[in-house]
């Protein structure tokens, strides 16, 4: 390809060499260009594309009209897959074991952080044909959201020769175990073991533009429970356990929440920061877990005084941002609902007001409003109570956030140093 500069044919070139790689960028269109650089460069050596992705960006026709116009040129036809129907499909599942068994194939995974459970359908079904695609590529915007034991499938996809070990044999290589607060024993990796393993997988990952350069601003909000609420949280607390003797902890992290997320503190200082901002002409985006906290806002009159507009999964969404635009103080929306690719350059404020242990979710909350490719500041509000839950979960995030940050930082320099 005539139009490729030095780096990008050299890396062309080290992955015709190794057949197979990772991507770690932001979503948008530079990352999906890269993509195609790399299969254009290849045409000549495979029959088929295969292209898996979340069912929800399939979806969305700007990331298919974004592909489509990066692959002017290619003489190849893309075949595109979710990543929900390798596992949920057994159709859809043989249709893409049929054109991997009988083709050459360049496979595509697109945001692979979705194969990060060893244990489930699309995992094993895609790790299992791994060496029946000629080419394999992963991107991930998020490549890791729980901490180091996220990157091991996605690294088996990519050659099981780079660890050569099982996930128990990785877990304790690169995990060791400590002691927390609450006495309980976890895994956790440390930044000499984060480093010796981004050192592996180097000559595999020919990008590494994640949120490094942001411009973003953290904000915590500490709230306390009234006297009567904290009786009230543990009389729930207390009943609620005494009637499971057997429970799920996901169950009890969203019985508590849905307990303590009404606190007369809280609702305080979120009313009193809207009131400033909105003081100052700027607008925010509230993010919340449950549709029974708009309810209640609602029922209530918290935001009675204010304008605004709700996001979520069944609204139309390209009018509802219409309408924050254009007249809204506010928007509410629920942890989950992506309106990716929807300008938000309006609105520098993301509020935090329920926490969640999933840090993906946070992470792609904030992508949707700010892609860190405009050249503005972003402020994060994160809202937390004095509850163990509460704390529990922050310290869960504040570990993520340091893993994932120092493995950005280690690859971005190691990227500065290869040049």
């Amino acid at each position: 390809m005539n139009d490729l500069d030095g780096k990008e044919l050299r890396d062309c070139q080290r992955f015709a060499e190794h057949r197979a790689g990772a991507l770690f960028m932001r979503m948008g269109e530079k990352k999906i260009q890269t993509t195609l650089k790399f299969i254009k460069f290849l045409q000549d050596k495979f029959d088929y594309v295969l292209w898996i992705a979340p069912s929800m960006l399939l979806a969305n026709k700007l990331y298919r009209s974004s592909i489509c116009l990066a692959a002017r040129g290619l003489n190849k036809k893309i075949c595109f897959y979710s990543i929900e129907g390798v596992s949920s499909s057994n159709y859809r599942y043989l249709s893409l074991y049929s054109v991997a068994d009988n083709y050459k194939t360049f496979c595509v995974i697109d945001e692979s952080i979705a194969i990060k459970n060893m244990e489930a359908g699309r995992t094993r079904r895609l790790l299992s044909m791994y060496s029946m695609f000629k080419y394999r590529l992963i991107l991930s915007a998020t490549p890791l959201t729980q901490g180091l034991i996220d990157l091991y499938s996605q690294i088996q996809f990519i050659n099981p020769s780079i660890l050569r070990m099982t996930e128990t044999q990785f877990s304790n290589c690169f995990l060791p175990f400590f002691i927390d607060r609450f006495s309980f024993y976890k895994r956790w990796s440390t930044p000499l073991n984060e480093k010796k393993l981004m050192k592996l997988i180097r000559p595999y990952v020919f990008e590494c533009d994640l949120h490094l350069g942001r411009r973003i601003n953290y904000f915590d909000y500490d709230c306390e429970l009234t006297p009567a609420e904290e009786d009230d949280y543990f009389n729930e607390k207390c009943q609620f356990l005494a009637s499971r003797p057997q429970f799920c902890f996901l169950e009890v992290v969203q019985k508590f929440q849905t307990v303590y997320i009404y606190a007369k503190n809280k609702i305080l200082m979120l009313t009193a920061l809207l009131d400033r901002l909105i003081e100052k002409g700027e607008k925010a985006v509230i993010y919340v877990r449950f549709l029974d906290e708009i309810k209640f806002f609602r029922e209530v009159g918290v935001f009675e005084k204010y304008n605004y507009v709700v996001m979520t999964a069944k609204v139309r969404k390209r009018k509802v941002i219409d309408e924050f635009f254009r007249k809204a103080d506010f928007m509410i929306c629920t942890y989950g609902v992506s309106f990716e690719g929807m300008s938000l350059q309006f609105c520098n404020h993301v509020v935090f007001y329920t926490q969640t242990f999933d840090y993906k979710n946070k992470l792609q909350s904030l992508n949707n409003v700010y892609s860190g490719d405009e050249g503005r500041e972003m402020n994060v509000h994160n809202f937390w109570l004095n509850t163990g839950m509460d704390i529990l979960i922050r310290e869960s995030q504040a570990k993520k956030k340091g893993v994932l940050s120092n493995v950005c930082k280690i690859m971005g320099k190691n990227r500065v140093l290869e040049l």
